[in-house]
């Protein structure tokens, strides 16, 4: 079995490098173990031209990315670990996010992959949609998440606590196992993917913006539930997957056919030239 930890935190021995590594440590010795720090990886920006949409088609853009899709590939499981930054993920996360449109369409090159996440948070209730972004990530990769933690931690070691280090060790035998981790969820959370941020219409309904469930809220004497109807297949589904890539392609191929019409629609704005630079870039 192989295991890859993926550290998303350009710190030194912080408190994700410490958890991936208390993971990764806690498995057998048979187990090969491998890391990589995502903030020394050269990741591009997407530059949104569509061009990897196609199943047989890889990004364009020469960069790491080729590089870290080869290691997921060749592992059996994933552990993802990162901290909250300003509510949200390390930005390399989110680099690595926009970029996924090329795999949309490969789910048999990853499903199947167990992968446990790890977030965290300096301050208390701030820790945002972290959790939600770094376990998106996984599921954007087509990784079976069989269970998550949030560890309110905020200066460097601060996470080797016991009770911590224990769920990291819990954690990290599901990936052997591949038994979901009782990963304690609120009441309204979403049931399909665990999601805790949730969309309250206008209508009454509860409406799960990550993987697009729609629910209802459930009224107990005191307390509440939101049930969820189980769609057709949720958007994390290799079918959902491969629907959206073919949902994009549409759309390229609708603008190809259009783009002559939009072009002129376009052309008066190019005559609005109010960018400013860094004296550095003047010449750019």
């Amino acid at each position: 079995m192989k295991v890859l930890g993926l550290v998303a935190s350009p710190r030194k021995l912080g408190n994700s490098e410490i958890l991936a590594k208390e993971m990764l440590a806690s498995l057998p010795d048979e187990v090969e173990k491998m890391m990589i720090r995502l903030t020394d990886l050269d990741i591009k920006q997407c530059s949104a031209c569509y061009a990897c949409l196609p199943e047989d088609k890889d990004c364009v853009i020469k960069d790491d990315l080729g590089f870290l899709l080869e290691q997921i590939k060749a592992v059996d499981a994933v552990i993802i670990a990162t901290p909250c930054y300003f509510l949200g993920t390390h930005t390399t996360l989110k680099l690595i996010s926009d970029r996924l449109i090329s795999v949309l369409q490969q789910a048999k090159e990853f499903a199947g992959k167990k992968c446990v996440v790890a977030v965290s948070y300096g301050i208390t209730g701030w820790e945002g949609y972290a959790r939600e972004a770094a376990v998106n990530l996984a599921r954007f990769f087509h990784l079976d998440v069989v269970g998550t933690m949030l560890v309110h931690a905020a200066s460097p070691g601060e996470v080797v606590k016991t009770e911590v280090l224990d769920q990291a060790r819990r954690l990290a035998s599901a990936l052997v196992t591949g038994e979901q981790e009782a990963t304690r969820l609120p009441v309204h959370a979403c049931q399909l993917c665990g999601n805790t941020l949730l969309k309250l219409m206008p209508t009454g309904e509860v409406k799960c913006p990550m993987c697009g469930a729609d629910g209802k809220i459930e009224v107990n004497e005191r307390e509440f539930t939101v049930q969820f109807a189980i769609p057709r297949h949720n958007r994390f589904s290799p079918e959902g997957m491969t629907e959206h890539g073919k949902t994009l392609e549409a759309i390229k191929n609708q603008y190809i056919a259009e783009r002559h019409e939009l072009n002129k629609l376009r052309k008066p704005y190019q005559h609005y030239n109010w960018w400013i630079k860094p004296e550095s870039n003047e010449k750019n």
